[in-house]
Parts: C-alpha cells; sequence; structure tokens
C-alpha cells in the first residue's frame, strides 16, 4: 500500500487529470477481487495484475506494451 494515494488515485490522475491518456499503466497490486479489477478499468489502468506474480511475465507485458 502506498502512503497518502492508492494506485486507483494515481491512475485516475494521470489519465484523465493529466490528461496523458497514451500512458500505458499497470496496476500491480494484492488486490485480487473483482471489484477492484473493475475499479482499476474505470480508473484507466491498462492492465490488472495480482501478486503473487511471475515476474517473467511482468517483464514480457512490460515490452509488449512498450513494443520493444
Amino acid at each position: 500500500m502506498m502512503p497518502k494515494k492508492n494506485g486507483f488515485d494515481v491512475c485516475q490522475e494521470v489519465k484523465h487529470e493529466l490528461g496523458l491518456s497514451d500512458t500505458h499503466i499497470i496496476l500491480l497490486t494484492a488486490k485480487g477481487q473483482e471489484f477492484d479489477r473493475q475499479r482499476g478499468e474505470a480508473v484507466g489502468a491498462d492492465l490488472y495484475m495480482t501478486k503473487p506474480f511471475d515476474p517473467d511475465a511482468l517483464l514480457a507485458t512490460a515490452r509488449s506494451v512498450l513494443g520493444i
């Protein structure tokens, strides 16, 4: 958990308030409930991954998003 703001708040600010809709955001979280996944989608997350996660899968996803 992050202090002061959570990932949903940061995603909302980056995507909508700062107008950086082309910025790719992957939420990596311990919150695995469907409600949380839907909330991530609602604030503009491009992908929602839950912990524990496979580091190789995360790296592959990041490379795919970045096109490298």
